[in-house]
């Protein structure tokens, strides 16, 4: 078994990876964390190493975030398209070094922006993309957030404060708006399933041999100053208009997800002219990942070419 963390110079940053493996010669499964900037490392080597079983998986602490935290300067210009080229360069390595002419994309809500960008931008490095927890139209996905928190709100001032939030984030209190939205959803246990917070989530970032105390809190750093630079440029997400991919794309989606509606997803993926398949984990949320570990390892597990097809088909698990 190949355990193991690397430092790469990205497009003039220090950016770590974290290797897991059986076998190097395995395909190369990269996992693109959430946030942005929430790194989670810890994450996904306790839930998701099975996958190493049948990849080389390599999970990336983006930019600014985690282990690859460093301060942003104040003027410094940060985009989503940066992400996309960093991973990018990140990829070229991952050939070079493991003997590959393509990788397979693992997603996860941020980090699924910057998934469907590059399939778009680069197909040909690709031989598949997994979307979980899909970032489709951040507006209708916020509109969508919105009428679940209304449906679901007894408090009638509370009702009203989400009901006259601003979701384009361009007002001057557009941070603590957004720490309030989402502060809704997870306490509706609708972004972690069954769970009110992310207490539970804690210990595996504070025992993990791979993460110091200072790293812990480099992440939290990251995850702020990521949310801060990057969130006026997520809220206008959207990929409506994209039907014709060049690479075949599977979505795992968990089937109480109002953080990033699956709804939404689905609809999308109805649309999808290039081979697909789509799967709904039952009892999670936005994370399905860590929520049902056992369930989406064994589905990342299965896909492979046969796995797709252009009239899709849709699997609850």
């Amino acid at each position: 078994m190949y355990n193991y963390g690397k430092w790469y110079t990205i497009n003039r940053t220090n950016q770590y990876v974290h290797i897991l493996s059986n076998n190097l010669d395995n395909p190369i499964l990269i996992y693109i964390h959430g946030g942005p900037g929430d790194a989670t490392l810890p994450l996904a080597e306790h839930f998701n190493s099975d996958l190493s079983k049948k990849y080389t998986f390599i999970i990336w602490e983006q930019r600014g975030a985690g282990k690859s935290y460093y301060k942003f300067k104040e003027n410094e210009k940060l985009t989503i398209d940066r992400f996309v080229v960093d991973l990018k360069v990140l990829i070229e390595k991952m050939l070079v070094e493991f003997k590959k002419e393509k990788v397979c994309l693992l997603g996860h809500s941020w980090g699924s922006i910057i998934g469907m960008k590059f399939i778009i931008q680069y197909p040909d490095l690709i031989q598949f993309y997994i979307g979980v927890g899909q970032v489709i139209c951040s507006q209708k996905m916020f509109d969508k957030s919105r009428e679940y928190l209304e449906d679901h709100t007894d408090n009638l001032r509370l009702k009203n404060k989400i009901s006259s939030l601003n979701t384009t984030f361009n007002q001057e209190s557009w941070y603590s708006d957004l720490m309030f939205f989402m502060s809704q959803l997870i306490k509706q246990k609708v972004s972690l399933y069954g769970k009110s917070s992310y207490l539970s989530l804690y210990p595996y970032f504070i025992t993990s041999k791979n993460y110091s105390l200072l790293d812990c809190i480099k992440r939290l750093k990251g995850s702020k100053q990521s949310i801060v630079k990057l969130w006026h440029e997520v809220s206008q997400i959207d990929f409506s208009d994209h039907e014709d991919f060049k690479v075949p794309i599977a979505f795992i989606e968990g089937e109480y997800d109002y953080h990033a509606s699956n709804e939404l997803v689905y609809h999308f993926y109805q649309k999808i002219k290039s081979p697909k398949i789509y799967f709904t984990i039952r009892n999670t949320a936005h994370f399905p990942q860590w929520t049902r570990s056992d369930i989406f390892n064994s589905i990342v597990n299965s896909l492979d070419f046969s796995t797709f097809s252009n009239n899709g088909e849709m699997k609850i698990l």
